[in-house]
């Protein structure tokens, strides 16, 4: 590595416990070019221990931004959205993501927004075609991409493709129209059948009406391991020659989605990795798990890590997860730092502590902790900065891990409740404004540039 690439950045993340567990030492800031590169500070101890090497990779980063429309209250999503937009991109934003915002269905319905009565309409109580057209755009001069969430598994009852297209639905023995069971009996929702190519012209219609009519620059698609990949290679081939750069994400832990034209996919091992590991879990182990993690993902093609999600947050949340909301903050900062891609679910930088049912409707409250969001905004500012393009190695110090870039990035975070004392890795240790070791407190996270 380079060492003259290695400066402090001035701005320190710390995220610190409650319990005001020690403050942390501040290494000497040295602004980026000063110097001759060879001002250091003295080691003390031992260095930290490498325990993965991985090639130098160029993989996507994209920070995706999940945006659940029920949060907004019972009508004018859409522009409630837009008002926003400025603190969502303050969170390092490369993609806007909205989950579904078309037309819901009603019959045998219970409130899922993934229960699609028309792919073509939106959904009246958010807005109109107008002023969601006017919240893409927005999203655009801000510099986001929009993505938007697809669900080609099934409709509502009510569907109109249930009377007029009845064929293109799977039926039971006793010639109804069955519902989804591959993964649970799902029966608020009717079952496609995409052994009809009939289906397959309808929907990649609909799937490209919202890049031409809107201008949207991706699909989240729900469930995609539902679908037949022959029909997902068509589709998605279809949408980049449509625009080029479009970006696919699915909701799905399959690696076989990667063949059918998919650019990301879920990961939610990752998730169960940092529960282990701010629960006390070996940081070795996590990198030998890593190491085959990322074996697993062709590059620049990524998977997508996070701490929650729309059905996490039904069920559980970060601050009990994670032991803690700062607990939670700083397994996403290292999520985030790492080669992925990786999604914050609109709550969670809010400090939310309680569950959120994704099927009601609510007002939720973006600004009941500010301090615990800006936190958030400025650790993925940060995290936005280091330049993930070269090998990246990392290392051990107590439970400290640092995350070291060959092209000039450093992580480092203490994913214990306890403030730690730890030693830098060698290649850093005291040069151009790293510290030779640090205590770091719990949780605490710092990225030099």
């Amino acid at each position: 590595m380079k060492q003259s690439r290695l400066a402090f950045i001035a701005s320190i993340i710390v995220l610190a416990a409650a319990c005001g567990c020690g403050k942390p030492m501040e290494a000497k800031i040295i602004p980026s070019g000063s110097g001759d590169g060879d001002e250091t500070f003295p080691v003390v101890g031992s260095y930290a221990k490498e325990i993965l090497s991985l090639p130098a990779t160029v993989r996507d980063h994209w920070q995706i931004y999940q945006v659940n429309p029920k949060l907004y209250g019972n009508s004018g999503a859409f522009g409630k959205i837009q008002e926003r937009l400025d603190d969502i991109k303050a969170l390092g934003t490369d993609f806007f993501y909205l989950m579904p915002i078309y037309a819901e269905g009603k019959e045998k319905a219970i409130g899922s927004p993934y229960c699609i009565k028309n792919f073509k309409e939106v959904n009246s109580s958010y807005g109109t075609l107008d002023e969601l057209k006017a919240l893409v755009n927005a999203a655009h001069e801000k510099g986001m991409k929009v993505m938007f969430d697809w669900v080609a598994n099934h409709t509502s009852w009510d569907n109109v493709w249930i009377t007029e297209h009845p064929e293109w639905y799977e039926h039971k023995a006793d010639g109804s129209i069955a519902w989804p069971t591959k993964d649970g009996e799902w029966k608020d929702v009717a079952q496609l059948d995409y052994g009809k190519k009939e289906l397959w012209a309808a929907m990649e219609d609909a799937l490209e009406y919202w890049v031409t009519e809107v201008g949207i620059d991706g699909y989240r698609c729900d469930y995609a391991h539902g679908v037949r990949d022959d029909f997902w290679k068509e589709a998605i081939g279809k949408l980049k020659a449509l625009k080029p750069g479009f970006v696919m994400l699915a909701e799905s832990d399959f690696e076989r989605m990667f063949d059918d034209g998919f650019d990301i996919i879920f990961d939610r091992a990752m998730k169960r990795q940092m529960m282990t590991l701010v629960g006390g879990g070996s940081l070795s182990n996590f990198a030998s798990w890593y190491k085959g993690d990322q074996d697993k993902a062709p590059a620049p093609k990524t998977k997508l890590y996070f701490i929650t999600n729309h059905d996490d947050a039904t069920t559980d949340t970060p601050a009990k997860q994670f032991k803690s909301l700062e607990g939670g903050l700083a397994a996403y900062v290292l999520m985030a730092g790492l080669n992925g891609s990786s999604m914050i679910y609109g709550c969670q930088e809010a400090g939310n502590n309680k569950t959120i049912n994704f099927f009601n409707t609510q007002t939720f409250n973006w600004n009941a902790m500010p301090e615990f969001t800006r936190k958030y905004q400025e650790a993925m500012q940060a995290v936005s900065k280091l330049n993930r393009k070269g090998a990246c190695k990392l290392y051990e110090s107590g439970r400290v891990l640092f995350v070291l870039y060959e092209n000039g990035g450093l992580l480092a975070v203490n994913v214990s409740g306890s403030e730690v004392e730890a030693n830098f890795p060698e290649p850093v240790s005291g040069k151009n404004g790293v510290p030779a070791s640090q205590k770091f407190g719990a949780y605490q996270s710092q990225i030099w540039e």
